[in-house]
């Protein structure tokens, strides 16, 4: 791996067999060195974790694979991340801070633990759109503000599909700060960015939801004299380049629900169907 230039950073969770095809896929289906860092949390207790917190129990199939992780690190295929100590800190997040830590090449490409490479190309497509080191900060796709149910929701990039332009982060970024937050609006520091957004009366005060990448998008927005500029992800980048198969972290404490019945069959026919090329 010491010769990649891009480091794929895979947060992951509670998705079963989902982590399997993407690594998997990403080894197989990249015609270049890349260097593949996975932090786990399963087994840190996190109250503000998406699913109910479960004990882990010997022999129980809890949605990890840890072991299969363990082996991959073992044989030199990826660096693999135990992170068990979260409690102030949301899951993705901060499994998002730890790995941009370990990063040592140029760009880093954050990406979902429940995805399937298609094209070859799927990170030149990015990389190649970094014409100015000292501007161009990364590429990814942006999520504006809004109000969700009774709380309000911050705009942000979308961290499970992202390029960063590594050192150019480093310095305009250096605080690497990802967690989530829910703050009082009354104590939120931005409410002009909900100007057009009435006030929900089913909550009182209301909440904002800070997502995970809120604080880079408000610096971006708010304090960046030198112009730095994340680039639109192109249109059609998830339906051209990988195949998303997510959503089933958040259902881990029900396997039984139809959505994960389906998910999970269809990750391991597309994961028998790539083991067999």
């Amino acid at each position: 791996m010491s010769d990649a230039q891009v480091s794929v950073l895979i947060p992951t969770r509670n998705v079963w067999d989902g982590i399997c095809l993407t690594v998997e896929s990403i080894l197989k289906r990249t015609p270049h060195p890349v260097k593949i860092i996975v932090c786990d949390n399963s087994l840190a207790r996190n109250a503000r974790a998406c699913e109910p917190y479960r004990a882990v129990v010997e022999g129980e199939d809890d949605g990890n694979r840890r072991d299969y992780l363990r082996g991959m690190r073992d044989a030199g295929k990826i660096h693999y991340i135990e992170n068990t100590g979260q409690d102030r800190k949301y899951g993705h997040g901060e499994n998002i801070r730890i790995m941009l830590d370990c990063v040592d090449t140029r760009f880093a490409m954050l990406f979902n633990s429940t995805s399937e490479i298609v094209r070859p190309d799927w990170l030149t497509a990015l990389t190649d759109m970094i014409r100015d080191p000292e501007r161009d900060l990364g590429v990814a796709r942006f999520r504006g503000g809004g109000a969700r149910e009774c709380d309000y929701i911050t705009p942000c990039y979308w961290p499970n599909m992202m390029l960063l332009n590594v050192p150019l982060l480093r310095r305009f970024f250096p605080e690497n700060r990802w967690d989530l937050e829910q703050i009082g609006f009354e104590d939120f520091h931005r409410p002009e960015i909900f100007t057009d957004y009435p006030k929900n009366p089913d909550r009182k005060p209301p909440l904002v939801f800070a997502d995970t990448g809120w604080r880079l998008w408000e610096k971006i927005t708010f304090d960046n004299p030198g112009g730095v500029r994340v680039l639109p992800l192109p249109d059609n980048y998830w339906a051209t380049y990988i195949r998303w198969l997510g959503g089933i972290d958040r259902n881990s404490h029900r396997p039984e629900h139809p959505f994960v019945v389906g998910q999970l069959a269809e990750i391991n026919r597309r994961l028998t169907a790539l083991r067999a090329t």
